[in-house]
């Protein structure tokens, strides 16, 4: 089970559905599809996760204006059961906490049967085309205490307005300036992690993420030293890191690199560090 606060929005799931709704939303879907993605959800759950799909749902249909006969009917039925309550009150030993998610339902319950004062309209979020560094590019830059590192921009992502490159970690560490060849036949760090509803661990690859603002500002640090073609797979995050300064990304790549102190390798550590050859 997921872990969940008490709010309605509060945990995995939660998270899941809403922000799922409102991104297919703001995209143009229609309800009928939007529902049709969302229940997809709804397999398999159990009255504690029915009651989180229900009223996260619920919520986003109140906030655009589309909330109906249906929807309320199933909100006061999750409600009535109190299975959030009783995990809580029961299993969990936090009555005091389960009071509170009752206040919640409670409040939540009186606002969905009032009319919305402020529909949400759908918003269209302007993409950036204007790229600092294009996905595949490798850059070479100088560590404060003089060392060289390198690292290879996996993919730019682009979420509600806001744009940021995702860079990944190659464990080059040298006192001279890399070549493509060197990242080329080199290691980086990822790591392996398990995933509800797939049968196979994934790998994901440990990054540092830079808005484009603070980039743009930083840019002359990296020097493009060549591009390589990457798969659709190295664009998995693993550990990521943000950054919004030169000096607050050397910091990430030092902290990451650390890690490497014991002479981790690809075949020493194989679930932490990886072929570079792995990402094309």
């Amino acid at each position: 089970m997921a872990t969940n606060g008490i709010k309605i929005i509060d945990g995995d799931l939660a998270h899941d559905v809403y922000h799922t709704f409102i991104d297919l939303y703001d995209a143009g879907g229609a309800l009928d599809e939007i529902k049709a993605t969302l229940w997809q959800l709804q397999a398999d759950n159990d009255d504690f996760d029915d009651e989180i799909f229900i009223t996260a749902y619920a919520l986003a249909l109140w906030e655009i204006g589309e909330f109906n006969a249906e929807i309320i009917q199933q909100v006061q039925q999750i409600i009535a059961r109190g299975a959030f309550v009783r995990y809580l009150t029961e299993d969990e030993w936090c009555p005091v906490e389960g009071r509170k998610r009752q206040q919640v339902l409670d409040r939540f319950w009186t606002k969905i049967n009032q009319p919305n004062p402020k529909i949400r309209k759908r918003k269209v979020y302007k993409l950036q085309t204007n790229f600092v560094f294009d996905e595949g590019d490798v850059l070479a830059f100088e560590m404060p205490d003089g060392s060289y590192r390198a690292t290879i921009l996996l993919f730019v992502s682009q979420y509600a307005g806001q744009c940021s490159y995702e860079f990944a970690i190659p464990t080059y560490v040298e006192p001279t300036k890399l070549t493509i060849d060197n990242i080329r036949a080199g290691e980086i760090m990822g790591y392996v992690y398990a995933m509800p509803n797939f049968p196979e661990p994934r790998l994901g690859f440990n990054v540092v993420s830079i808005g484009h603002k603070h980039l743009r500002g930083i840019a002359n640090k990296f020097e493009r030293i060549g591009q390589l073609e990457t798969s659709e797979a190295a664009k998995c995050c693993g550990i990521q890191s943000s950054a919004t300064s030169f000096d607050g990304s050397a910091l990430s790549f030092r902290d990451f690199n650390n890690f490497l102190d014991v002479k981790k390798t690809a075949k020493t550590h194989p679930d932490k560090v990886f072929p570079v050859s792995i990402l094309l």
